[in-house]
């Protein structure tokens, strides 16, 4: 057995087994083994009856050790083309323009596209159905919109990279293994069907050519297109051989079992073909008229394919290869030479003669059925065999499909794990105006990923082996400055100011796009920020978005400029600039009567008010400057600094400012509304 090779073709209609051996790099076919289903316990080529299928490949087993006296422990099986999926993956990633793009960074992108991919196929499944990847192509990169061959060592902000992916569903696979470890046998190698048919029929010297291979099964039809020395595609039509034979159950009311003898006897040379349908009635019926009714079947089947050839190769191959047990189906070299427009002398039927390094000498039979069982032994030759092994990453068991070195990567892919974790990123710099003046703060750099495999120190790229135990340290990104307006300035309060009535804090204001915020404000990217710090009436001015050309300012009675230095509990008043020469004028109308004054000693050189009901007596002051209005606040117990209303200021009963001047005799009211 150890010098034996065991393959299986577990296929829609029948399970076919066949044992070979390697004689010098020629296949050298011993035993062929076929058994039919009962049941449909197949639909297109995927196993839905596990328990059915594994008592057909236990009587096939059987069957081959009780011919050659041998006992088979191990097997090599193929995945049907239905279940390969393929998908091309946009994905564009930002990156830190100041640092080189490293090879981590750059297997970390194409790991993350790998993984959308792979989430594409699972949310768009009703299962939920996990899937192997079984292999991907880089098609391109682009920096910042260029494309470029390899983005490593380069400096950009956004990256990009195309893959095309390939895909197994595990319950295919899982299907497959239980049927196997149902009759004590260990898979020894993998493949899919598609590639096992063409590396029989197309052989690599012969890929240069735009060759296709249809390989059309009972459930399924499988093409592979050869182009410029390379396998460039791969689909599958689920119209095959059984929508023929469900045409003749409908055309001739009978089973499924009985249309498929009548379609085997279409190949037939006798005329007749006898039909007992399910009432009973047995009937000759003319072999032409059968053939007749199959027709349109036919040139679905061909125009589906035809279809996909087109649309997979962009234009008619050079010539077509025809395997599988429905290749024998009547006029499907004419529909297709005619969907295709090529010759029908450039599409054949697979015989053995064309086969390559295959000994079959000991078959009496030989068919296209048996294209594919023999292929799936022969892909052990060519060492393109596959099978699965184990790992084990942070503490959870992954499978694998080797079809090639397996890496870390690819562990990652199928544990869940997520990519976005690999790739640390840094933190977002901070740009803002203070004051006009542009600030800058960079982020932090990542903590980059950290993997081990078997406890040393590796890499997304580090080959893993069955057994193996990875260890994936997420990375840390890095943080983004956080700013507050109070980092960059203090807030100094010196109390309060009145400013025409309005109580004001002697502090620093901070205005963030226009709009007043505090000082734990945080700074976010692109504000514009003002700082106006209280100190003269020009701040006043600025503050309240006034323009100083309108008004004058008086302190005390005092006109005073723009750059007095304010202090806490200071009145400050404003008038237009015609309300400040009616008060000059007052003022110095007052000031000659208080000359003429001085010069009459019969006039006394005091004056008396009436502050809040108490009679006042106001001595001469030295400079001979009139008492105003504010000058009363000195004989109440008002204290603006600590308002308890709004403040109601009466002179000879009505309304007054603090610039009011002062004469004898006048009654003053100085309160809070509360009182």
């Amino acid at each position: 057995m150890n010098d034996l090779i065991f393959a299986l073709d577990i296929g829609t209609r029948s399970v076919v087994g066949v044992v070979c051996e390697n004689k010098n790099g020629i296949l050298r076919v011993i035993e062929i083994k076929s058994v039919f289903h009962n049941q449909r316990a197949m639909v297109d080529g995927q196993i839905e009856d596990i328990a059915e299928v594994s008592r057909i490949v236990g009587i096939v087993k059987n069957s081959i050790e009780e011919s050659l006296n041998i006992k088979l422990k191990k097997v090599c099986i193929a995945a049907a083309g239905r279940a390969l999926k393929t998908e091309r993956i946009i994905l564009e990633k930002n990156s830190d323009i100041r640092i080189p793009i490293s090879s981590d960074f750059k297997s970390a992108i194409e790991t993350e596209a790998l993984q959308l991919a792979q989430d594409m196929f699972s949310n768009a499944s009703s299962n939920s159905d996990l899937f192997y990847c079984v292999g991907y192509s880089v098609l391109g990169y682009t920096m910042d919109g260029k494309n470029i061959l390899n983005i490593e060592g380069h400096r950009a902000n956004k990256v990009s990279v195309e893959i095309i992916a390939a895909f197994l569903p595990h319950t295919v696979i899982e299907g497959l293994y239980s049927c196997m470890d149902n009759n004590d046998l260990e898979v020894s190698n993998l493949t899919l069907e598609p590639i096992a048919a063409m590396d029989l029929i197309i052989p690599a010297d012969l890929r240069l050519l735009n060759l296709a291979l249809i390989d059309i099964g009972a459930g399924t039809s499988d093409i592979a297109i050869s182009k410029d020395g390379s396998v460039v595609g791969y689909d599958m039509a689920t119209i095959a051989g059984d929508e023929i034979t469900e045409c003749i159950m409908k055309n001739y009311l009978v089973d499924f079992n009985t249309a498929e003898k009548i379609k085997a006897s279409l190949s037939d040379d006798s005329n007749y073909i006898s039909i007992t349908n399910i009432l009973g009635i047995t009937q000759n019926t003319e072999k032409k008229e059968i053939l007749e009714s199959v027709k349109t079947a036919v040139y679905d089947l061909c125009d589906d394919v035809a279809s996909k050839i087109t649309k997979l190769n962009k234009e008619s191959p050079a010539a077509i290869f025809l395997a599988g047990g429905g290749s024998k189906t009547p006029f499907l070299i004419e529909f297709l030479s005619e969907l295709l427009n090529i010759s029908p002398l450039r599409i054949a039927m697979t015989e053995k003669e064309s086969l390559h390094n295959i000994d079959l000498s000991s078959l009496e039979n030989f068919g296209p059925e048996l294209i594919t069982p023999i292929g799936i032994a022969y892909s052990v030759i060519l060492n393109k065999n596959y099978d699965f092994f184990s790992v084990t990453l942070n503490n959870k068991k992954i499978r694998l499909y080797g079809i090639r070195q397996m890496k870390v990567m690819d562990a990652i892919l199928m544990s869940g794990f997520d990519t976005k974790k690999l790739i640390g990123f840094s933190g977002k710099s901070l740009r803002f105006l203070f004051n006009g003046i542009q600030h800058y703060y960079t982020g932090e750099f990542s903590t980059p990923s950290q993997i081990y495999v078997n406890s040393s120190v590796s890499n997304i790229e580090t080959i893993i082996h069955p057994g193996d135990k990875i260890e994936v340290v997420p990375a840390i990104d890095g943080a983004s400055p956080v700013v507050k307006i109070s980092d960059i300035t203090k807030n100094l309060s010196n109390g309060f100011i009145y400013f025409n009535g309005i109580k004001t804090e002697l502090c620093t204001k901070y205005f963030v796009n226009n709009t007043e915020v505090n000082e734990n404000y945080a700074i976010g990217n692109s504000d514009s920020i003002d700082i106006i710090q209280v100190k003269t009436i020009r701040d006043l001015y600025k503050l309240f978005k006034m323009d100083i050309n309108l008004y004058n300012n008086f302190v005390k009675g005092n006109m005073v400029d723009l750059d007095f230095e304010l202090y806490d509990g200071c009145i400050v008043d404003l008038f237009s600039i015609e309300k400040t020469i009616e008060i000059e004028s007052a003022k110095e109308t007052y000031q000659k009567s208080i000359n003429k004054i001085d010069e009459s000693s019969e006039i006394e050189s005091s004056i008396k008010v009436t502050v809040n009901n108490k009679l006042i007596t106001l001595p001469q002051r030295e400079d001979n400057t009139p008492y105003i209005f504010a000058d009363m606040l000195n004989y109440t117990n008002i204290d603006p600094a600590n308002p308890k209303g709004n403040i109601v200021l009466l002179h000879n009963g009505k309304e007054a400012s603090y610039s009011n001047l002062v004469s004898d005799n006048d009654v003053i009211i100085i309160k809070w509304d509360c009182d």
